[in-house]
């Protein structure tokens, strides 16, 4: 490998240069100093995201061993980034001084595994990728306090995902089987040969997507998430509630891309299955919760579930987000994302006594004595709802609408268009618990005056969060470009050989794929 190559992969070196640096920090006197670690975590991200934005898009020809750059690879980098920087503000001061360069290294490598996910052009290489997004979480979860509930989350969270790695890594190995390689461009290339083939690659498919299921937290991969959330730290629940989940994703969308987006009936109806679930198990459970922070986990499932909607749509020729699964998924990736950091950041600025603030009741007249954090916080509840004006709504609309916008030709038209309707129900079901926060803050007498906790650095993240919110509804040009960008070389190489790998009619259009679409590449 030599530096020029070295220089494609500039932001994940730095990264994990700067990751083993604060290793080596955290026993050092200079490390000990107050914010200085943090400091230095800020100033890794920011040069990763530099070097991100100097290198621009890269232009689908920069290959390294087990590695592909694409401009998936670029949108992936510069949002959890950004994501990042936004979770160093929150999680600076969390951990003990004496554990905190070891608590900074792990949530740096953990976004250098997000970052490798998206490069990702070797079943083998992902699968380790995704272990290193999952692995530094076990023990973040654990260090984020002194408490018996955090240790009995990190236990729940390691073993429920050594299982999810288990099927994972069965699942990619019947792929390999399936394919005789463990490139990804070459099982694109193998997938369908013949019918034994064709069977390997729907048990290695459907086992693939019960293991990255845990990382989105779907039904009936879901039950660890309230307790996991209930029991660590705020702060690092905000990590757990994207960096996982946007790994995950990013992760399906490689994997339905060697299938060319062309699903049989099966899959299609059990992908169905679990965004249905998944969306009304989470809003369900969420409406019934005393405690916040497990009702921000529903939530999050929840989220899961209309994301998997966009997930079905898939990819469509020269289509905005309102016609492309992939690039409302994307945008509604980055927004989720924002909204809810922001709704944890909110959490963990404040502090009943010398407890944090879990439940509902705890935010009982927050407007009286903090009126900005609880319009920052209702900002960020009101965007997690699909409130207009923020952001949350348009990235709501790009979803649902995809699922209306297929066309009749659509060999599962009518199931998306039901889909959508159960979409948009459970989010009016949503309502009333996000409403349920906010009026606790504004219409409850206040019990007792928070302290704040977290310093300015939680403020903010909170202010950065709500603003975002609301920037992104009055401008979203700038990040959907970049999706639909993101989104393009999802469609290259294998769309066409999709339509006869799992059996489907030879004269159908692959799911996801527009008509138009498909004549201009079968020409």
């Amino acid at each position: 490998m030599t530096f020029a190559a070295l220089g494609h992969i500039l932001p994940e070196l730095i990264l994990l240069v700067g990751a083993c640096a604060l290793l080596v920090l955290g026993v050092t006197r200079v490390g000990r100093a107050p914010g200085a670690l943090a400091g230095a975590t800020c100033g890794v991200c920011a040069a990763a995201l530099a070097a991100t934005l100097w290198a621009g898009i890269p232009d689908g020809t920069a290959e390294l061993s087990g590695l592909a750059l694409s401009a998936m690879t670029f949108y992936v980098r510069w949002l959890t980034l950004l994501v990042g920087l936004l979770l160093v503000l929150l999680n600076g001061r969390q951990a003990d001084p004496a554990e905190q360069g070891e608590y900074l290294s792990l949530l740096l490598f953990t976004m250098l595994g997000v970052l490798l996910t998206a490069s990702a052009s070797d079943v083998v290489v992902l699968f380790f990728a995704i272990e290193l997004v999952s692995v530094p979480t076990y023990v973040l979860a654990a260090l984020s306090r002194r408490d018996a509930r955090a240790s009995e989350a990190a236990v729940k969270y390691f073993f429920l995902g050594a299982l999810s790695a288990a099927l994972l890594a069965y699942g990619l190995g019947f792929l390999y089987g399936a394919a005789g390689s463990t490139s990804l461009s070459a099982m694109a290339r193998a997938i369908g040969s013949g019918a034994e083939v064709g069977g390997l690659a729907l048990i290695g498919l459907l086992l693939v997507f019960g293991g990255l299921s845990f990382k989105i937290a779907a039904v009936p991969f879901h039950a660890y998430a309230a307790d996991v959330y209930e029991g660590a730290a705020a702060p690092v629940t905000a990590l757990l509630g994207f960096i996982p989940k946007f790994a995950g994703f990013v992760a399906l969308i490689r994997v339905l891309d060697v299938f060319g987006w062309a699903m049989s009936p099966g899959v299609f109806w059990l992908i169905w299955a679990t965004a249905a679930l998944t969306m009304t198990v989470g809003n369900i459970l969420g409406l019934i919760q005393k405690n916040v922070k497990r009702m921000l986990a529903y939530s999050s499932i929840a989220h899961s579930g209309y994301m998997l909607v966009a997930l079905l749509v898939g990819p469509r020729l020269g289509e905005g987000p309102m016609s492309n699964g992939v690039t409302a998924l994307l945008f509604y990736m980055a927004v989720y994302g924002v909204m809810n950091l922001g709704a944890f950041a909110a959490l963990s600025s404040f502090r009943r006594g010398e407890d944090e603030v879990e439940l509902v009741e705890d935010l009982s007249g927050l407007a009286r004595s903090q009126p900005g954090a609880a319009l920052a916080l209702c900002v960020c509840l009101f965007s997690l709802m699909g409130f207009p004006p923020t952001a949350g709504f348009l990235g709501k609309v790009y979803i649902f609408s995809g699922a209306f916008s297929v066309g009749a030709d659509h060999a599962y038209a009518g199931a998306l268009a039901v889909l959508a309707v159960i979409g948009v129900l459970n989010s009016a079901v949503a309502a009333a618990y996000y409403l349920r926060v906010a009026a606790v803050c504004w219409v409850n007498p206040e019990r007792e005056r928070l302290a704040p906790a977290s310093g300015m650095s939680g403020r903010l993240g909170l202010t950065i969060a709500a603003v975002a919110m609301i920037a992104l509804f009055v401008s979203p040009q700038a990040l959907l470009s970049r999706a639909r960008t993101a989104s393009e070389p999802v469609l290259s190489g294998s769309v066409v050989k999709g339509v006869s790998r799992l059996g489907l009619d030879g004269a159908s259009v692959p799911s996801g794929i527009s008509a138009e679409g498909y004549a201009a590449l079968s020409e």
